[in-house]
């Protein structure tokens, strides 16, 4: 990534956060406010993704994973979630200098966006999985009382 890309993220941090996260909060129900636990966590996990937009930073990594995992447990096709990562590529555009900051910054959010879906789909197999498991505890209960 470029320093000036690295340079515009931090100095507009705060507007491109507002941006990016009213794009996400149009995909949630009109209950999603301000200080309610979603909220919160994924304005955090988004700030985190732009804390360390470069590559292959932790803070990055876990923003993602966060962002995934908060997609995940809610109805949204991957594709749903996944064009959030388009809107933040469009605001970032806005302010990149020049082409080669806003070719670091396709190459950047393409990358995101792959971690972004494996994440997501890691967390939507565990949960499938959790509720086979449940769904078996049930059944095995359920014959254990009709056999009692």
């Amino acid at each position: 990534m470029t320093k000036a890309l690295d340079r515009v993220i931090q100095q507009n941090r705060k507007e491109i956060l507002d941006r990016w996260h009213g794009q996400a909060l149009a995909l949630f129900s009109e209950k999603m406010a301000r200080g309610t636990p979603i909220f919160d966590l994924l304005n955090e996990s988004m700030g985190m993704i732009l804390d360390g937009f470069e590559e292959g930073s932790e803070s990055c990594l876990e923003g993602v994973d966060s962002f995934a995992r908060i997609f995940a447990v809610h109805p949204f096709p991957p594709s749903g979630s996944m064009r959030l990562f388009f809107e933040l590529q469009f605001i970032l555009a806005a302010f990149c200098p020049d082409e080669e900051s806003r070719d670091a910054m396709q190459t950047r959010i393409q990358a995101i966006m792959l971690d972004a879906c494996d994440d997501f789909m890691a967390h939507r197999e565990k949960i499938y999985q959790l509720k086979v498991e449940e769904r078996q505890r049930s059944m095995y209960m359920a014959l254990r009382r009709a056999e009692g």
